[in-house]
């Protein structure tokens, strides 16, 4: 089969048209387990759920067990179903099946009285970053094939005034991107946000920036936004503070990495593009960002001189090394990231045993 689109499965979930093997493959976890629930509740019988509905995940399922239950015919329903969460964890734990094996015979000629679910964290095999294709060329030939892929960061806001927009109310140009820019880019957590804006506003029609800092604001300094602002104030304590609060409550050190990254590169960017564009406007379209936020940007400008934005290259490139190959903790590694670009000195970055500070 070929792979379709996430529009096209809620098209034929809404008409009740319903494929006997599906794959919701790809990079956005949140949207795949969204689709998996809505599929979930589509097909199944809530009435006889209990007799034929069954939900295994990759970690401690095998592929027999999977096949062993869709094999069983429903009882006093339609349709029995069948969700496989991680897939590619079977495969990675227990071995690929071949083209013979009980799972890509059944996949050949499913049950037609079996609704069979199966997601997948992964679009990799569709680059070949897997080695060989099989078993993934069996499954994405035989199942309805979803693929979710990873949202761009300029799609984000858009996504989140669409979200709102189906649920009945509008929001603001600058409420989005306050929203956006509080809250991160993680779906799950925007999900989240929205269901305390919607539970906020009761009945008003409209969401406003005011709205968003009373309901998504009085987080803020736990997110990577209010860190980058920090950083970009050069004050030294508050963005410790804030780095080391986003470690506690669960963020990674990798992703704050990346997206400092992200901020000074937009500065490096800005600092070229300034000299030639007409107006903010420009200057936000030719970085990507909104204009709402350009006067953040070119004030954490002034601050950062070419070479200062040098020397925070050159601390984020140190510190992505120290995390990867070094035995110091992550939190320590940030603090040292952040005093050196903050003071602009080279010789307070992390570096590998043994390398000595180049003069």
């Amino acid at each position: 089969m070929a792979i379709i689109t996430p529009d096209s499965l809620d098209a034929a979930v809404r008409s009740g048209r319903f494929e006997p093997v599906y794959l919701l493959f790809g990079d956005e976890e949140f949207l795949i387990d969204e689709a998996c629930d809505r599929l979930t509740a589509a097909t199944v019988d809530a009435s006889t759920r209990e007799f034929n509905f069954d939900h295994f995940h990759g970690t401690d399922a095998t592929l027999g067990d999977i096949v062993d239950r869709a094999m069983q015919y429903p009882m006093m329903a339609e349709r029995r179903v069948v969700v496989v969460k991680e897939l590619d964890r079977i495969f990675s734990l227990r071995g690929k099946p071949d083209l013979e094996s009980p799972f890509a015979r059944y996949l050949r000629r499913p049950s037609e009285s079996t609704v069979l679910i199966m997601t997948a964290g992964t679009s990799d095999f569709l680059k070949g970053k897997t080695g060989a294709k099989a078993p993934w060329d069996i499954v994405v030939g035989s199942a309805a094939s979803v693929h979710f892929k990873k949202l761009y960061d300029r799609e984000i806001p858009s996504w989140v005034a669409g979200r709102i927009r189906a649920r009945g109310k509008q929001i603001t140009p600058e409420a989005v991107e306050l929203f956006v820019g509080y809250a991160g880019g993680a779906l799950r957590v925007l999900s989240n946000e929205i269901e305390k804006l919607f539970t906020f506003v009761e009945d008003r029609p409209k969401i406003t920036g005011d709205d968003v800092r009373s309901v998504v604001g009085a987080n803020k300094t736990y997110n990577v936004f209010e860190l980058q602002k920090a950083v970009g104030a050069r004050n030294l304590e508050l963005s410790v503070e804030i780095a080391e609060r986003m470690l506690r409550a669960g963020e990674s050190e990798q992703m704050i990495l990346t997206m400092l990254t992200r901020y000074f590169t937009i500065l490096w960017r800005l600092l070229e593009i300034r000299t030639r564009a007409k107006d903010q406007n420009e200057m936000a379209r030719s970085v990507g960002i909104s204009s709402f936020f350009v006067g953040e940007y070119l004030a954490a400008l002034g601050r950062y001189s070419p070479a200062h934005l040098q020397i925070a290259f050159e601390g984020l490139l140190a510190a992505d090394l120290a995390l990867k190959t070094s035995n110091v903790d992550g939190s320590t590694v940030l603090q040292m990231l952040l005093v050196a670009i903050i003071r602009g000195d080279r010789s307070l970055m992390m570096r590998p045993a043994g390398e000595s500070v180049a003069a």
